[in-house]
C-alpha cells in the first residue's frame, strides 16, 4: 500500500509540474496577443510612468534599488523574525574588503534548537535519562556483572 501511494505522489508531482509550465505558457500567449493590440506609443507612455529609473527605499533613510515599483502592505500580513536585509555601514567601494559577518543570531538558535531537543528527549525518557522509568544505564551495568559472578571471589 505504502508503494502506491509513493508512486501515486511521484505522478502527481511531475503532474503537477507539467500543469503549471503550460499554465505559463498559455499566460505568455496571451500577454503576448495583448501586446499586439496596445499601440507603442501607450506603451512608452506606460513604461514612463512606472519611473522604473528612480529607486525605491525599503524604509526610511535607506536609498534603495531601482526598477521596482513600492507596494505597501500590513505589517502583520506576512510576519518576519528576522530582518532579511542586512546593513553595513560605510563606503560602497568594491577595493573595500567586506565587514566581518558575526554568526550571533546563527550560535543563539543553534542552542535553541539544543535546548529543545534535550528538553524533548528528557521529557520521553523521563528525568535521569531512565527509559520506561525502570533502570538505568548505570543499574544496568551493575545488574549484568551480579549476574557473572557466581558469588564466590572471582580470585579463585
Amino acid at each position: 500500500f505504502n508503494l502506491l501511494v509513493s508512486q501515486f505522489c511521484g505522478v502527481y508531482t511531475s503532474l503537477a509540474a507539467d500543469i503549471k509550465g503550460h499554465a505559463r505558457l498559455a499566460r505568455g500567449e496571451i500577454i503576448i496577443e495583448t501586446f499586439k493590440a496596445v499601440k507603442l506609443s501607450r506603451w512608452q507612455k506606460f513604461m514612463t510612468s512606472l519611473d522604473l529609473e528612480s529607486r525605491v527605499d525599503f524604509e526610511e533613510g535607506d536609498i534603495g534599488l531601482a526598477g521596482g515599483i513600492k507596494d505597501f502592505e500590513p505589517a502583520l500580513a506576512h510576519p518576519v523574525a528576522k530582518d532579511q536585509i542586512i546593513r553595513f555601514g560605510g563606503r560602497t567601494d568594491g577595493h573595500l574588503p567586506w565587514p566581518e559577518k558575526h554568526h550571533e543570531d546563527e550560535d543563539n538558535m543553534e542552542k535553541m534548537i539544543q535546548r529543545t531537543i534535550q528538553k524533548s528527549l528528557t521529557k520521553m525518557l523521563g528525568k535521569g535519562g531512565k527509559v520506561g522509568g525502570t533502570s538505568t544505564v548505570g543499574d544496568t551495568d551493575a545488574n549484568s556483572s551480579s549476574h557473572h559472578s557466581s558469588g564466590k571471589n572471582d580470585a579463585d
